[in-house]
C-alpha cells in the first residue's frame, strides 16, 4: 500500500467545445464536478489541485496521478460532463493509492482509464540526508 500522499492534478483551462454553451471550460468543470463528489466522500490522503495548464490541448480533458517516489499517470479525454468518469476516478485513486509503487497495468485500471493514458512514468527522488 502506497502510504504518500496522493495528488491529483485537473487542468481547469482544458477546453471541450461546450464552452459558449455552458459558459464554463471543460476543466473547470471536471474539477468542480469532483470536488462537488468528494465533499462527501472522504478519499484519505488525497490533495486535489487545480492547474493552469497541462500543456495537452490535443487531449482535453487531462488529469494526473502522482506520489512521491511512484509512478505519476497523465490522462486524457475525459468528457467533464460524463459521470462515469467521476465514479471511475474514485475506483482509478483508490487502486493507484493501493498499489505499493503507484504502477497499475493496464488491465487493473478502471474501464474509462485504460485507453487514454497519456503517459507514464516513474522519478525515484533522492533521500534526505
Amino acid at each position: 500500500m502506497n502510504t504518500n500522499k496522493t495528488i491529483l492534478s485537473i487542468c481547469n483551462r482544458c477546453r471541450d467545445g461546450k464552452e459558449d454553451d455552458l459558459k464554463s471550460r471543460g476543466g473547470q468543470r471536471l474539477l468542480d464536478n469532483f470536488l462537488n463528489k468528494i465533499k462527501n466522500n472522504k478519499i484519505l490522503n488525497l490533495k486535489v489541485r487545480s492547474v493552469a495548464c497541462m500543456s495537452q490541448c490535443k487531449r482535453p480533458c487531462v488529469i494526473s496521478l502522482t506520489s512521491e517516489n511512484n509512478f505519476t499517470y497523465v490522462f486524457g479525454d475525459i468528457i467533464p460532463d460524463n459521470r462515469e468518469f467521476t465514479i471511475e476516478l474514485f475506483d482509478l485513486i483508490r487502486r493507484y493509492s493501493n498499489s505499493p509503487n503507484g504502477f497499475l497495468r493496464r488491465g487493473e485500471r478502471p474501464q474509462l482509464f485504460r485507453s487514454n493514458t497519456v503517459s507514464y512514468t516513474h522519478l525515484t527522488l533522492p533521500t534526505k540526508a
